[in-house]
Parts: C-alpha cells; sequence; structure tokens
C-alpha cells in the first residue's frame, strides 16, 4: 500500500484559516462593506459561506473583538463597532497672535451659510441633527393629548420674562452641581442658545471691548462679536484639551479683557471637553480676576460615554459663569427654546430680554413643559447619542479612506462634528466652491477665525445625517476634490 501522507498539523492550520477569515472581515469593515453600527453575518450563515467550521467562524469574531473592531450583543450577535481610533492623526494646535482683533467674517459667511438650507445638497454643513433623530411625532402629541383651555391659554397670554414656571422647574432638576433654588433663581428662559449668549454678552461688554474666545471656534459667535462692534481675542486650542491655562493668564495679564466665550463641551468646530480639573482651574483663574465666562453648552448633552461632562458654572464661585443652552440640538431646532443662568447679571439679561422680544414664544414653552413631564426625554437622548456616536465614527473612517493619507481628524468623544485638517497647499475655501459644484457642502475653516488665513487648509464636516451610499459616495468625491487640490494648487 502506498504511504498515507500525514495531514497538517490541524490546531496550526485552523490558526491560519481563522485569522485570513478575521483579516478579510476587517478589511471589509475598513473599506465600508460593513459600516459601523451594522450586523455582522452570523456564525452559522458564515461557517455556510466559508466551509469552515463553527469553531474557527467563533475564533475569528473573537480575534475581531481583540483588534476592537467588532462587539458581541446578547442574543442579536455581533456588530461592527463604534471607535475613536480612526487612524488618522489628531490636528495641530495653531499658534496664533494673541492680540485683540477687529472681526469682518459676516460676509464670508452669508455666502457658505447659503448652502445649508439646500435640499438638494449632500450636507456635511448643518449642526442640527436629522430630522428623523429627533422626537417631532412625540412633541406634537403633546399639543393634540391637550384640552383646549390649556391651548387657549398657551396662545393668548405672555409669560413672565424668566419664563413658563414649569419649564423652568424642569430644567432646574436637570442642572448638575447647582443648587436648584440658585437655578431657579438665575433662570431665564431664551430663543434658542444664540438669543441667550447675546444677551449674556451684552450685559458684561461694550462695544469697543475685548473678549476671548477659543481658537478655532464656532462661526456665529465671530458674528457676534463683530456686530456688536468688539474685539475678539483669540487663544489657540489643543483638539484633545483646549486652551492652555498658562496662556489664558499671560493674555489676562496682557490685555484688558471684558469677558470670555467658551463652548465647554464638544467644542464647536474642534469637538473636545477639558477635564473637570482643567475647567476648574480655568474658572478660578477668571474668578480671581472678575472676568465673566459666558458658557454656551449647547451640545452637553450629547456625550458618547457614561456620564455627562461637568460644566463651568459647577465651579463658579462668584456668579461670573454666565450658562447658555437650549434643546435646540437634541430635541427641536424649531421651537427655538434655551436658556441662560446668568448669575450676578440675571437682572441685567432680563432687561435686555423685556426690549429685545419681551418674552420667549408661549406655545413653544407649554409643549416642551409637556413633552418632559412624560419622561420620554431621556429615552429619547440614550437613542440620539448612539446614534450620534455611529455616525460620527462612519463619517471618520470615510474621512480617512478617501482624504489623503497625511490628513489630520480630531476623535471628539460627543457632539457631531468633525474638524479636518488638509495637508498643506490645500485651500479649503477653493474645495467648498469645487464641491458645491458637485451638489455637496460642508464649512470651510476660514470662517472659524477673524483671520481667513488661519485656517485655510481646514474644514468642519457635520456627522448630523444617518450614514448612506449617498454620504459614502460624496465623501469619496470630497476625497477627489482635496486631491485634486492639491495637485494644482500645492507646493
Amino acid at each position: 500500500m502506498p504511504t498515507r501522507v500525514s495531514p497538517p498539523d490541524r490546531p496550526l492550520a485552523r490558526a491560519f484559516r481563522y485569522v485570513r477569515l478575521a483579516d478579510e472581515l476587517e478589511g471589509k469593515i475598513r473599506s465600508g462593506v460593513y459600516r459601523v453600527g451594522e450586523k455582522l453575518p452570523s456564525i452559522r450563515k458564515l461557517r455556510a459561506r466559508t466551509g469552515l467550521s463553527i469553531s474557527t467562524v467563533y475564533q475569528s469574531y473573537i480575534e475581531l473583538e481583540k483588534r476592537g473592531l467588532v462587539e458581541p450583543r446578547v442574543k442579536s450577535g455581533y456588530f461592527v463597532k463604534v471607535r475613536r481610533d480612526h487612524l488618522l492623526a489628531t490636528p495641530k494646535t495653531r499658534s496664533t497672535r494673541v492680540a485683540p482683533t477687529r472681526v469682518a467674517i459676516n460676509d464670508l459667511t452669508r455666502t457658505i451659510l447659503s448652502t445649508l438650507n439646500d435640499p438638494g445638497m449632500v450636507q456635511f454643513g448643518g449642526g442640527a441633527p436629522s430630522p428623523e433623530l429627533l422626537p417631532h411625532r412625540q412633541l406634537l402629541q403633546t399639543i393634540k393629548g391637550n384640552g383646549s383651555r390649556h391651548l387657549t391659554a398657551a396662545l393668548t397670554q405672555y409669560l413672565p420674562v424668566e419664563g413658563l414656571a414649569d419649564l423652568r422647574r424642569q430644567i432646574a432638576q436637570r442642572m448638575l452641581g447647582c443648587r436648584q433654588a440658585s437655578v431657579l433663581d438665575e433662570l431665564t428662559v431664551t430663543s434658542g442658545c444664540m438669543e441667550a449668549v447675546s444677551l449674556c454678552l451684552r450685559s458684561v461688554a461694550k462695544p469697543g471691548d475685548t473678549v476671548i474666545v477659543e481658537s478655532p471656534t464656532f462661526h456665529c459667535l465671530l458674528q457676534l462679536i463683530e456686530d456688536l462692534g468688539m474685539f475678539a481675542l483669540e487663544l489657540p486650542a489643543d483638539p484633545r484639551s483646549g486652551i492652555d491655562l498658562k496662556e489664558m493668564e499671560r493674555a489676562i495679564s496682557r490685555h484688558r479683557v471684558a469677558a470670555c466665550i467658551f463652548i465647554s463641551n464638544f467644542q464647536n468646530p474642534l469637538g473636545y471637553a477639558q477635564p473637570p480639573a482643567e475647567k476648574q482651574a480655568l474658572v478660578q483663574l477668571l474668578n480671581d480676576a472678575e472676568i465673566p465666562i459666558i458658557e454656551d453648552d449647547i451640545y452637553g448633552e450629547m456625550y458618547f460615554g457614561e456620564k455627562r461632562p461637568a460644566t463651568l458654572k459647577q465651579f463658579d464661585r462668584k456668579g461670573l459663569v454666565l450658562y447658555c443652552a437650549s434643546f435646540s440640538k437634541t430635541l427641536s431646532p424649531g421651537l427655538r427654546v434655551g436658556w441662560t443662568l446668568a448669575g450676578r447679571y440675571t437682572a441685567a439679561v432680563q432687561r435686555l430680554k423685556i426690549n429685545t422680544s419681551i418674552t420667549t414664544a408661549t406655545l413653544n414653552q407649554f409643549m416642551l413643559s409637556e413633552f418632559l413631564k412624560t419622561g420620554a426625554y431621556d429615552r429619547h437622548l440614550r437613542r440620539l447619542r448612539m446614534a450620534l456616536k455611529t455616525q460620527v465614527s462612519n463619517a471618520a473612517m470615510a474621512i480617512g479612506r478617501h482624504f489623503p493619507a497625511d490628513t489630520r481628524l480630531t476623535s471628539p468623544a460627543g457632539g457631531l462634528l468633525l474638524w479636518v485638517e488638509l495637508p498643506e497647499g490645500a485651500d479649503s475655501l477653493r474645495i467648498f466652491n469645487a464641491a458645491r459644484q458637485k451638489r455637496i457642502t460642508f464649512l470651510p475653516g476660514v470662517i472659524n477665525s477673524a483671520d481667513p488665513e488661519r485656517y485655510r487648509s481646514c474644514l468642519r464636516i457635520s456627522c448630523a445625517q444617518p450614514w448612506s451610499d449617498t454620504h459614502e459616495a460624496a465623501m469619496a468625491t470630497l476625497g477627489r476634490l482635496v486631491k485634486a487640490d492639491i495637485d494644482d494648487h500645492g507646493h
């Protein structure tokens, strides 16, 4: 009889097979065949497709789990895991000339923002979550479920300047680290967060004053400073940790500063949230200098971790933090309901509110108050956070696939924005104009500073929409436009 050839070592062969399968699945995850949040084929389906044993397929999923690419869900199978490591380096902190500067970005900003309401555009520009992520049907149901007597009162009465008592009480219950009594004393309901910021800034500063902002910062804050005839003093912010306290100390010692405006959590556009100890030190430094802080915390509820991040207001001991927030990003952009806790400036804010709009719309406050009473808001927030976390990760991975390899990208722990630093030679405004012709829009970095040259090679990507084939194709197009711009104009 012929000599029988011994089979290869089975454990070793099986090991190679499970690694090869894991490598193949990893390639499909990184290339976007399987997207973040999507379910992978079941072990039995993969066994049928590959001819491998159940144990080999199972070992492949264990290997992918070790690589941080998938996660098991009880009785549901394996899913592509949300990742903050997108294999791209973090943007560099840009050094800036720390001096008060006149702001003149309104005209350019108006042109750029005109694309954000165009339904024919693939939107990487807008800053509010997609309507399909918001509970508009439940909000409308609160109106239908209330009797005509309550609705008549909501439609025919002015409220006090501070707002609807029921709504204010529910907002106070949600505030962390603050005594409820002091919250109620300070709280004024406003028409969105920007009105709150505007009222607060007008309460603490006047034309010609200098206001410290993070750099880069939200373009609307710069527009507000411009319209009020004030100067912006931009302090460079680290994309992971924010403003350096030593830079802050030097700035307030060299310049007469009337106020600071900070987006304290998941900053727009960088996405960082300072650690609590640094927030406390920052507030202490500015408390000691008697400099008011206007805190914009509109993204604070949109965290991806286990708990809500601290606010600057929690560490205020002198009533110098004027806290601002709203329901616009988390619940309803259209209702335009926000609020401020203005500390020692509460009376001044309320006087300006009366002179500006008397009070915030009664029906809108009533609708929100009734909705909050149902307890549905927290359930909605849990779903929204998971959706945004998934969308941010899908967008980041797509940028990694389609943009030049030396692109830099933030890894935010909350919110819905990504800040992209393109390779040298790229011009985000040129790319914006080219993308507009392809029916794609985003925000070029030229509007995130009073100096339009400072962030010309940067852009802001909004991850507000659920990821789709359309978004994947648009990001691929955007990547090609970036590469073409560098080829045509790079050095």
